[in-house]
């Protein structure tokens, strides 16, 4: 390849079909945390819509483990945005109300693909504080990017519906649908 290429063509070289590079990625984090239990954005939504779940889930906790900058163009409704650098497992926990009515009956972590979130979830479900509560905690497979690339529901800043994602960088966003990308500095044009 010619260093004259620019990069949507070296992109669409290296990505031929992103719904296999999604599944190649999503098989990288399953491997990487075997006892992470992922669940699918169907799943997900289902939950969030009030369906019942088999495990009958109805609150969540919605954890999303991005920096600010991609959380601000866009998160899943009801998301907490928590930083794995400096919110500590023992505040998720502070998070969860004691009351039986306002407890989450799942914590869904998330991040772009998958594996930042994964790790936080695999944090959490270690942390002896967090099992005793017998709360379940999930990884959201193929997180937000999956989920924006589904078109499902998403929120910005202001909480107002939004289409648009963060890319994360260069190459994680090849993952998502080029038409939705969006960087907080293209918020400023």
């Amino acid at each position: 390849m010619s260093a004259e290429h620019t990069e949507d063509e070296m992109g669409a070289e290296s990505v031929k079909d992103p719904s296999v590079s999604m599944r190649l990625t999503l098989t990288g984090i399953r491997t990487r945390f075997p006892r992470v239990t992922h669940i699918a954005t169907e799943t997900l939504h289902s939950w969030m819509q009030g369906g019942c779940a088999p495990e009958g889930h109805k609150s969540l906790l919605l954890l999303d483990t991005r920096p600010p900058e991609e959380y601000l163009i866009s998160h899943l409704p009801g998301a907490v945005r928590v930083d794995p650098s400096t919110t500590g497992l023992e505040n998720v926990i502070e998070m969860i109300p004691s009351s039986p009515n306002k407890t989450p009956e799942a914590v869904v972590c998330y991040c772009s693909v998958g594996y930042r979130s994964s790790l936080y979830a695999d944090k959490l479900e270690s942390l002896a504080a967090f099992r005793q509560t017998g709360i379940p905690v999930y990884n959201l497979e193929g997180s937000l990017f999956k989920w924006a690339n589904e078109r499902r529901p998403l929120v910005d800043s202001n909480n107002q519906p939004t289409q648009y994602a963060h890319p994360y960088n260069f190459i994680w966003g090849k993952l998502l649908d080029k038409a939705i990308r969006k960087t907080v500095a293209d918020s400023r044009d």
